[in-house]
């Protein structure tokens, strides 16, 4: 049986683990003890790893396929992190890395982003930076728009909160299509740099009202405000290959 790490098993790669379990030997890497308990009775290997305690690393990539996802704003220093990560030399030994970068690192500007778009002025520079580091030396970099689906709710938890340019239409994906499309690329062997992101481009006001609704939470108090930015980012390269996004209604999630 090959084995699967995950590195960063939050919401994402919890439910990513759970999806590898019967298939792979997994394990996850933890930032504290807090969920170690949690994550052992489900049958995975788990470890700390954070940017003050590296003591499992070298356990953590002895595997065959390695899955990076952290959040940047968790971080002192999110960049020296992933730095140590990839400068360690095991990782020239697995077969596929995955990186989950964000689409935050397009600029917030009027437009429609693909892959082929060449980034000056990223939205959020510690994206664009950290995406960098693991360019050459990922098989795959997912940039994935907001992620949405099971309990995460467009809209929960800004009830009551004031939200400005409420016609600015969204960019998602499901977490399940997340999943899926790493499932499809090792499944197929596919590599390169891939937008994940719903052909559904709702706007705030429409889709945070309906889930208000639907969820029975208080609304947004949406400002009718001038200006909105309608930056549409372009998930289709990775349905080229073959994939398909099962999850593209943010209204009936």
């Amino acid at each position: 049986m090959k084995t699967f790490t995950i590195l960063g098993a939050g919401w994402l790669g919890l439910e990513l683990a759970i999806r590898l379990k019967d298939k792979y030997k997994v394990k996850v890497s933890l930032r504290n003890e807090e969920k170690v308990n949690i994550y052992t009775n489900l049958a995975f290997s788990s470890y700390i790893l954070n940017e003050y305690n590296l003591s499992y690393l070298d356990e953590l990539l002895d595997t065959n396929y390695l899955f990076i996802n952290y959040p940047p704003s968790k971080f002192d220093d999110y960049l020296g992190f992933l730095e140590k990560i990839y400068k360690h030399e095991k990782i020239l030994n697995i077969e596929k890395i995955i990186f989950i970068s964000s689409t935050s690192i397009y600029p917030n500007i009027e437009g429609f982003f693909n892959e082929d778009f060449i980034i000056k002025n990223p939205t959020k520079k510690n994206v664009f930076d950290g995406e960098n580091i693991a360019l050459n030396k990922s098989n795959i970099i997912f940039r994935v728009s907001a992620l949405l689906g099971e309990n995460r709710v467009a809209g929960f938890r800004l009830a009551n909160k004031i939200v400005d340019f409420p016609k600015t239409k969204i960019n998602f994906v499901h977490r399940n299509d997340v999943i899926n499309a790493t499932l499809f690329s090792i499944e197929n062997d596919i590599n390169g740099i891939f937008n994940l992101s719903s052909f559904q481009h709702p706007t705030k006001e429409e889709l945070y009202s309906f889930n208000a609704d639907k969820y029975s939470f208080d609304r947004p108090i949406f400002l009718e405000n001038n200006g909105s930015i309608n930056r549409i980012i372009d998930g289709s390269k990775i349905e080229k290959l073959g994939f398909n996004y099962e999850y593209f209604d943010a209204f009936n999630f």
